[in-house]
């Protein structure tokens, strides 16, 4: 990694999720969830610190009991962007790099997250995310996953929870023999200039409609570099996610 480059990551970690109560406490295998995501950022060797930002006191005694930094943070604020911008302006330090990892993604990696760090560093994009190909047919269907289409710059065109794009003239049993899929995987890294330009946009209209905050750049014309992975990660946000990621570490033998 170029000297003279510096990434730090925030994870926001918010009690208050509507699909999924108290979800950053929530027992993994002999550790929260929010253990699991730090633990492995702490581990990468591209960013110089990994700060939580919290908007709850039980949040936060959970980071001093694993020994993590956190910074608390207005339960008002509307996105984990927004918390990531309002935890990083607190820091008052400097970075190249702000990634925002999201707080429900218990198999995200150090490996991962150098590679996620090291592209930003190596093209300049103003903002990057993650993407990946969709292997699953009945994923290209599921509005919980979201899809995005790029431009022949790896630039995100448009993300959707509806299946893009739209095969016309093809039965939508066809689809997805018929073109590539790729799935976004929700992990942010930002100039610091492009996160302070979000959080002064006002939410956009797209973004209003399908309920995911990326729109808000693309609407206002700031393009996202999306990188490739094959890596599959698990969100977690219901009960039933949480059931399969206990039983994917158990699987692994990666209980504490």
């Amino acid at each position: 990694m170029d000297i003279e480059k510096q990434a730090i990551a925030i994870i926001p970690a918010r009690y208050g999720s509507t699909r999924l109560q108290g979800k950053p406490l929530m027992d993994i295998a002999g550790k929260s969830l929010i253990n699991r995501v730090w633990e492995a950022a702490a581990h990468s060797k591209k960013l110089r610190d990994v700060i939580i930002a919290t908007d709850d006191e039980r949040i936060a005694e959970e980071c001093f009991n694993i020994g993590a930094s956190f910074v608390m943070t207005p339960p008002e604020l509307v996105s984990g962007s927004d918390r990531v911008h309002y935890a990083y302006r607190e820091l008052n330090e400097f970075a190249d790099v702000i990634v925002n990892i999201q707080g429900d993604e218990p198999l995200i990696t150090a490996d991962l997250l150098d590679y996620f760090v090291e592209s930003m560093f190596e093209t300049k994009a103003e903002v990057g995310t993650l993407i990946k190909p969709i292997s699953d047919s009945k994923d290209v269907f599921d509005p919980s996953v979201v899809k995005v289409v790029t431009n022949s710059l790896g630039e995100a065109l448009y993300f959707s929870r509806n299946p893009i794009p739209y095969v016309r003239d093809t039965e939508k049993s066809a689809w997805f023999n018929s073109t590539k899929y790729w799935r976004h995987i929700g992990l942010y890294a930002f100039q610091p200039r492009s996160l302070w330009k979000f959080v002064h946009f006002e939410p956009a209209e797209l973004e209003l409609a399908e309920k995911l905050e990326q729109l808000r750049l693309l609407q206002n014309g700031i393009p996202i570099t999306c990188f490739k992975t094959d890596i599959e990660l698990m969100g977690v946000d219901t009960l039933q996610d949480l059931q399969r990621v206990n039983e994917y570490f158990t699987a692994k033998g990666l209980s504490r």
